[in-house]
């Protein structure tokens, strides 16, 4: 035997007979779940990522599909090369050139644009304020309303403006403006009394010349008489169906909306100003709080003077409200928009500066006895008489609340004191405000002592 032959080692191989145990076999078929699990979760994202996949492409093929469509629809703001033959007035007409499109008249702007004004491209109000660097003065109380899908909806709240007359008030950076004219009124004033905002002003003027006319008035809406603003407008019966094609919109400053409703309501009361052209109508923002009140019904919390003096003359509607986000600034409270219509028969036809005085006093303590508040209007000499006496020919309860009484029962203490102040010149006078040492507008001395009162 060779030395590299030595002697062979045999191994054996024993097969184990142990099995496996139950908690062992448990995991192994644990673990095959779990595989099988991720499998089915790999093909149901591959499923997914398909259809998301087709989703995305025929939405892009749709967008590609929708701009061809826009880039036809809108070709006469920006291709003029052939001429465009319309009938007015059974006459053909071509307009060869845009410029001649611009000294166009109405009727071949309207059919240019039977669905509605396509404005051409115009910078954003967010790029107009940063542009002009226009910042909200707090005094004035200026927000700016940048969603153009809410200044939509503002101006459909109107109503149709399409060929009537439309008078903004501070228009701002023209947001609103925008909305505006994309309805094409026949005659559109904005009335603006900060001049930062002239250029935004002047560009949509421009932009509206083919189609409407656009004056721009830089001045104080409380100084403005409105009733020169539509020269061309003619008057319309009060009694009619149809209102007048006069609408006043606006995103109002908070510091002078109530101040600024009230004067309208005198007005509509008069009939003159805006209401002088007939029964026109208002689409103005108010702070919530104030734009509630002014809608509010009997019984109700916010039930005050605002809501009395505009159930009498006209009939108010909260359409909807904004949130505070949507202006820039953001205001502490959230925004609410009101259409005013006026009645056709106003409920009382006592002068308004009567019924103002009487509802004021009627509200002016909320929580106390009306009697007290009514008591006011008198001088002390004869008070006592004739607050007993208003109430009397009122046929109202004295202990009622102001937010208990009716617009019939507010009116009716109205006539009565309206009656008494005719029998008693004496007491249309008074103010229980004013300083009593000076004597106010009428104290006791120039009452002549004693009010003799005689009932009849």
């Amino acid at each position: 035997m060779s030395s590299s032959e030595g002697p062979k080692s045999e191994f054996k191989i024993e097969q184990s007979g142990r099995q496996l145990k139950k908690a062992e076999v448990d995991f192994m078929r644990l673990i095959e779940q779990q595989n099988l699990q991720r499998v089915q979760k790999l093909q149901r994202q591959r499923k997914n990522n398909k259809l998301t996949g087709i989703a995305l492409g025929g939405t892009v093929l749709g967008i590609y599909l929708y701009s061809m469509f826009s880039v036809k629809q809108e070709k006469f703001l920006d291709d003029f090369e052939e001429p465009v033959k319309l009938e007015v007035e059974n006459k053909a007409l071509t307009l060869p050139t845009f410029s001649s499109t611009m000294a166009s008249t109405t009727k071949i702007s309207k059919a240019l644009t039977s669905t509605g004004v396509r404005l051409p491209p115009l910078p954003t109000i967010r790029d107009l304020v940063k542009l002009y660097q226009l910042r909200a003065i707090k005094q004035l109380s200026q927000n700016f309303l940048m969603d153009e899908r809410l200044t939509d909806k503002i101006v459909r709240a109107a109503g149709n403006i399409r060929d009537h007359y439309v008078l903004e008030v501070g228009p701002g950076p023209g947001g609103i403006t925008r909305s505006i004219i994309r309805q094409n009124p026949r005659h559109l004033v904005v009335v603006e009394k900060d001049r930062r905002f002239m250029p935004s002003m002047e560009m949509l003027a421009e932009v509206a010349q083919p189609f409407m006319r656009m004056d721009i008035v830089q001045g104080d809406i409380l100084d403005y008489r409105i009733e020169n603003a539509f020269p061309d407008c003619s008057q319309h019966d009060w009694m009619d169906g149809k209102r007048a094609p006069v609408h006043l919109i606006g995103n109002l400053p908070f510091a002078i909306s109530t101040r600024l409703l009230i004067n309208w309501l005198r007005d509509m009361s008069l009939r003159t100003g805006a209401w002088s052209y007939g029964r026109a109508s208002l689409t103005l923002t108010f702070q919530k709080e104030v734009a509630e009140r002014i809608v509010a019904p009997i019984l109700s919390d916010q039930r005050c003077r605002l809501s009395v003096m505009n159930q009498i003359w006209s009939k108010p509607e909260l359409r909807f409200m904004i949130s505070g986000r949507a202006f820039v600034p953001k205001p502490e409270v959230d925004v609410g928009v009101v259409t005013i219509v006026p009645l056709r028969t106003p409920l009382t036809q006592v002068h308004f500066d009567t019924v103002e005085k009487v509802i004021r006093h009627i509200f002016s303590m909320r929580q106390k006895y009306c009697r007290r508040c009514v008591s006011n209007l008198y001088p002390p000499a004869g008070r006592e008489e004739l607050t007993e006496l208003t109430f009397k020919k009122a046929s109202v309860d004295p202990l009622a609340r102001s937010f208990q009484l009716s617009v019939d029962e507010c009116l009716r203490l109205v006539e009565a004191y309206d009656e008494l102040s005719r029998e008693h010149p004496e007491i249309v006078g008074y103010d229980y405000r004013a300083p009593k040492a000076k004597g106010g507008l009428l104290n006791e001395e120039e009452a002549g002592g004693e009010i003799r009162v005689v009932e009849r």
